[in-house]
């Protein structure tokens, strides 16, 4: 089951991501709590049997949704538990037109673990069926980004349309200068 968090679970799912993701991929706390007071992004949190198993960051635009961070919680990894996320969060937000998720690049990687972890993650997407968007990469905050998409409109999405909502998206959030989209040729 897929819940909004309020702000009290908000700042402990927060307290996950310090453990979860790499410093240079969470937001500073101060960010975090101004985007999430004032709805600008969602945290939602994954619950089975009344137990938090997980949890995902959402910024919405229109019918289009980008999930910024999504993890399980360690306890409950390697049993299944991200794959019937994903079904979760794809039927949460299954009227929406796009759903799309930032997964570093193998650039990113500073030894063979780290790029072991993000070419697994880029597996487990593909295998959730989301599609590599080949047109674009991008990079946030000096972090290189694939952006995978899932849809079932996904035979009418271009990577214009996707570039076009991430610069939506993430344009009202930061200087300009920290987002660069490039556009790959095929």
């Amino acid at each position: 089951m897929v819940q909004k968090a309020n702000l009290q679970k908000a700042v402990e799912i927060y307290q996950y991501m310090e453990r979860d993701f790499s410093e240079n991929e969470i937001p500073d706390y101060q960010r975090y709590l101004k985007l999430t007071k004032e709805n600008i992004h969602n945290v939602y949190v994954y619950k089975e049997n009344g137990q938090e198993v997980a949890y995902f960051i959402t910024i919405e635009k229109e019918e289009k949704v980008l999930i910024t961070h999504l993890a399980v919680i360690e306890d409950y990894r390697g049993k299944g538990m991200g794959k019937r996320l994903l079904e979760a969060i794809k039927t949460f937000l299954g009227n929406k037109k796009m759903l799309m998720v930032e997964v570093e690049t193998e650039k990113n990687a500073k030894n063979e673990q780290e790029l072991t972890i993000i070419e697994r993650r880029i597996r487990y997407y593909l295998k959730a069926g989301f599609r590599k968007c080949e047109g674009i990469e991008y990079r946030l905050f000096d972090m290189d980004y694939y952006i995978l998409i899932y849809s079932t409109f996904i035979n009418e999405i271009s990577d214009k349309e996707v570039k076009q909502t991430i610069e939506a998206i993430y344009g009202g959030l930061f200087p300009k200068k920290n987002l660069i989209i490039n556009e790959i040729e095929n």
